[in-house]
């Protein structure tokens, strides 16, 4: 595993892409040597008839197939596998240290399998570290779908996507939730939550990060040593 940064080793280590057994197994078969013509050997099976008294001889082929391994090391047993997994184990042992909400959050953001699991415990957190101000009940629901869409544009930002923006937020709102913001009020209704929750995300994406770059730079000092 290449360790570029945090978020490239976070997305890496979450799937393992080996061959099946399955995969392996017909891939040797095929490879097999058939025998072929005087080199087949016949012999008679007895098998019983359908509608009659009598046995039924019929002769058949049989054949010996051979299968052997031509690579040197087995599948998954070189040097550089070992290391390989030995990085994903230490990537998987950093993650597991972060409190569980952290670490949904993290998966939300970086794992290639996010799942509705994630994108709930990252909205719960979300919410309640932003501590959403003092609205009327209508204007609160709208700023609860907000930490929602804030995170769907964080989450293409760190992609390397644009920021959305209002016309964005509006339409996205409409399409997910069914409620509509009007982005001619952008700036005096939720520009400054908006600014709000991105600040929040942005530190529990740190939070969520420090420890895999610690992993990181263990990992290079010890090469540079």
């Amino acid at each position: 595993m290449k360790l570029i940064n945090a978020r490239q080793v976070w997305t890496e280590a979450q799937h393992e892409s080996n061959a099946s057994i399955s995969a392996v197994a017909i891939e040797r078969g095929e490879s097999a040597p058939v025998k072929k013509g005087a080199r087949m050997r016949r012999h008679e099976a007895v098998f019983a008839a359908l509608g009659g008294d009598k046995e039924e001889r019929i002769e058949i082929v049989r054949q010996r197939i051979s299968i052997s391994e031509t690579r040197r090391t087995p599948v998954g047993r070189s040097t550089a596998r070992a290391a390989h997994l030995a990085m994903i184990g230490k990537v998987l042992r950093a993650i597991d240290t972060l409190p569980f909400q952290v670490q949904q959050f993290g998966h939300y953001l970086y794992h290639p399998a996010m799942n509705l699991r994630h994108l709930l415990n990252a909205v719960l957190l979300i919410t309640a570290k932003a501590g959403l101000p003092d609205l009327t009940s209508a204007k609160r629901v709208k700023a609860q779908y907000l930490v929602t869409l804030a995170l769907q544009s964080y989450k293409g930002e760190v992609q390397g996507a644009a920021e959305w923006g209002p016309a964005r937020v509006a339409a996205e709102m409409d399409a997910f939730f069914g409620v509509t913001i009007d982005p001619k009020n952008w700036t005096r209704d939720w520009l400054g939550l908006w600014g709000s929750l991105k600040e929040v995300i942005q530190e529990v994406d740190i939070q969520a990060q420090q420890p895999l770059w610690q992993v990181i730079h263990a990992e290079k000092d010890q090469e540079a040593a």
